[in-house]
């Protein structure tokens, strides 16, 4: 598969749904890889998405569980990875698909009425499988991301909580 690297804000955007536009000659579909930098709060060196490139537009097809992908090209310049490295996620993390898992498990919190553990937590087989299942893989996949992420001071890490204790 083509990658590319990018600037890790137009890679940012791409995750939320912003548009973005890019030279007309580019075309197809490619993993897109934050370029190394040292910006907080943004990622570096990180294979992030793959998406359809076409008409000066980039459309975000699926994201990818971060992993490492550094490599010395410039800008917007495709060069060949194996995709058999990654894998895709479920849901977009950064999209509505996540809000609307999330606020699933708020709705059953406040409405669980079983026991809890003495910080107050709901055991984690209490909760339904299809629940459970997209927050633990948003747990790991959160847990990865905050390895590429620039976070001098930690405040984004802090950002970041798993939603079962472990």
């Amino acid at each position: 598969m083509k990658a590319i690297n990018i600037p890790a804000e137009t890679l940012m955007k791409v995750l939320v749904g912003q548009e973005v536009k890019v030279n007309e000659n580019i075309k197809g579909v490619f993993l897109l890889v934050a370029k190394e930098n040292k910006q907080p709060g943004l990622p570096s060196g990180m294979a992030a998405c793959v998406a359809d490139i076409a008409l000066g537009q980039v459309q975000l097809q699926k994201l990818v569980h971060p992993l490492n992908i550094a490599v010395d090209q410039p800008d917007w310049q495709p060069y060949e990875v194996d995709e058999s490295f990654f894998s895709a996620e479920a849901h977009n993390w950064f999209g509505p698909e996540a809000i609307v898992i999330e606020k699933r498990f708020e709705d059953f919190q406040k409405e669980y009425e079983g026991t809890r553990d003495d910080q107050g937590r709901i055991p984690r087989d209490a909760f339904p499988d299809d629940l459970a299942k997209p927050l633990l893989q948003e747990d790991a996949y959160w847990a990865s991301y905050k390895k590429f992420v620039n976070d001098p001071d930690g405040t984004l890490s802090e950002q970041f909580k798993p939603f079962f204790s472990e």
